[in-house]
Formats: structure tokens, C-alpha cells, sequence
């Protein structure tokens, strides 16, 4: 499975839609090549080609904690 097959999947989730209130069309335009209004997309994508290039787990959260959430 690609990294993009793996993100298609990722947003198949009804959660992302109630809970952060993302329409399906936004879903759909979702790629690694363009940007996200919504940080959790954002982050998925992070975790997703983090793990693809065998980043090991505390790195990835190190990662997100400090450019997703901004927390040093």
C-alpha cells in the first residue's frame, strides 16, 4: 500500500467529518502535494510519510508535538 492509498484510507473514517466538520469534497481534494486548512490532516499526512521512511514512533511524536502543535 502506498503512502496515498494509506492517507485515502486514513480519510474513509467518519470521524474526521462529524467531528472536525469536513465535508466530503474536502476529503477527496486531500493530497501529500498540497496543504490542508485543517491541522489534523495535516498531521495524519505527517504520521503517514514519517512511518513510510521508518521514522521510529517517540521520533514521530517529537515531530508532531513540535511542528504541528508547536510545543518545544
Amino acid at each position: 500500500m502506498t503512502t496515498q492509498e494509506l492517507l485515502r484510507e486514513v480519510l474513509k473514517d467518519e470521524t474526521l467529518k462529524e467531528k472536525y466538520g469536513i465535508t466530503e469534497e474536502e476529503l477527496s481534494a486531500v493530497s501529500f502535494d498540497t496543504t490542508s486548512k485543517y491541522p489534523i490532516i495535516e498531521t495524519l499526512k505527517t504520521v503517514i510519510q514519517l512511518k513510510d521512511i521508518g521514522t521510529p514512533d517517540t521520533q514521530v511524536f517529537k515531530n508532531i508535538k513540535t511542528n504541528q502543535f508547536n510545543i518545544h
